[in-house]
Parts: structure tokens; sequence; C-alpha cells
């Protein structure tokens, strides 16, 4: 017969501990043991970064040192080739002015009205020896007293050095509206001297160059005051300038 053991009253421990039973702690003694670290663990070096911030600052220095003295460089060429190849500025002449068609209705009535058709030549020159000039966005315009009564745009042009150009330009007014001050001036004008004073200017973009040089475009203005055309009374209706041929104020905005 087999013989069986008293039960003790406290429960088989079979593998995991069961549970509410804690398990023992591990001794003091024990050795722990460190995890390897792999073959290809960077180890940083804390001086690497700064050499790097150093050598990377120094290059940025150097780019903007070469930079300025680049610049500095160019603008020193182009300030002596300024010097020695200064361009003048063109020649404007008007060598011809007349007008046709000219009628100014009730010029000390409350609203005077100019109808007008002006024909002009401008004898135009670039007195440099070594430049060539272009002209570009070219207008024309017909004044009395600061007052623009016709303007019109002209076809761009050039010009080589020491070459001359005669610039035609018409200008015409249907029925404008002009102030009192403007058609009161002309009427006196008309019947104390027999003629009218008007002025031409002409605006165009321009720039100069040579065969390894050229200027920035500048913005140029001609004025050319006090043209006479002949108009004797007040039933003349056309009339040509009067007098020799007219020089013109030229201004460049280098």
């Amino acid at each position: 017969m087999a013989t069986h053991s008293k039960p003790t009253g406290e429960p088989v421990v079979i593998g995991y501990p069961a549970a509410g039973i804690t398990a023992p702690l591990p001794s003091a003694t024990a050795y722990t043991y460190a995890t390897p670290r792999p073959d290809h663990y960077y180890y940083a070096d804390p001086r690497t970064g700064a050499a790097f911030s150093a050598n990377h600052n120094l290059l940025l220095y150097r780019i903007l040192i070469a930079a300025a003295v680049a610049f500095l460089l160019v603008g020193f060429i182009s300030f002596f080739l300024w010097l020695f190849l200064r361009p003048s500025a063109p020649v404007f002449i008007v060598s011809s002015a007349t007008v046709s068609a000219f009628n100014l209705s009730s010029p000390y009535g409350p609203s005077p009205q100019l109808s007008s058709s002006f024909n002009l030549a401008l004898n135009v020159s670039n007195p440099n020896k070594k430049m060539g000039v272009n002209y570009f966005h070219v207008a024309a315009a017909v004044a009395y007293d600061g007052v623009i009564l016709a303007e019109t745009a002209l076809s761009p042009f050039d010009q080589e050095g020491r070459t001359s150009t005669t610039l035609q330009a018409t200008l015409a007014t249907r029925q404008e509206s002009v102030g009192l001050d403007v058609a009161r001036g002309m009427s006196r004008d008309r019947a104390t001297s027999g003629a009218v004073r008007f002025d031409v200017m002409v605006e165009a973009w321009v720039w100069f160059k040579t065969s390894a040089w050229s200027t920035s475009s500048s913005v140029m203005k001609v004025y050319c005051e006090g043209i006479s055309i002949s108009l004797i009374n007040e039933t003349v209706t056309s009339g040509s300038m009067a007098g020799p041929t007219k020089q013109c104020q030229v201004n460049i905005g280098w």
C-alpha cells in the first residue's frame, strides 16, 4: 500500500512563484554584467565641434573679404574709366519749326480751345569721339508759358561718335481746352509782335557705350526756350520759325 504524506497546508510551487508569494531578492554580492558597447560606437571629441565652427567662420570671413575687394576693384575701374571716357551731352538744335491749322477759339471766353499742328526738326549731334549714344523712350512736347499744348512719342534711335541726326516730330491738338492765361497770352503776343513764343521739350532715356564699356541708363531732358513762330494776326492759321536756329539746354541725370 502506498504511503501518502500528510498535507502541510502550504501550496506546492512548481516553476514560477505562485500568486501571493514574493520571490526572494538577489543577493547583494551578486555580480552585475555591464552591457558591452558595439564596435562601431562613436566617441565624440569635444574639441571637434569647436574646430569645425572656427573653420566655418574663417571661410565665411574670407569669402566676405574677397567679395568686398572685388566690389571695390570694379568700382575703382568704373570710376577711372568714367574719368577717362566721360561722355559729353548730345547737342540739340531746333533747325525748323512750323505750325498749321492754328485756331484759337474764344480766347477771351469762358473755355478757350486750341487746334493746331506743329512740325519740328531738331538736329541732334553726338560730340563724343569714342562713344556712341542710344536713345529710347523718346518723347517731344510743345508748350506755352509752361503749359504743354501737344506731345507725342518718337521712335528710338542711336548714334555713333561724331555723327548728327535730324529728329522730325509732328505734334497736333484738336479742340484742346487751354487756360484763360494761355489763350490771352497767345492773343496778346500775336497782336503786339506778330509771333508767338513756344517752348520745345524732348525727354528720353540714354546710355553711352564703347566697344568694351557702357554707362547705365539715365534720363535726358532737353529744353528749347522761346521758339518764335510767326502768326501775324488773329486770322492767320499757319506760320514758320522766325529768326535763326535755336540751341537747346540739355540735362542728363548722371
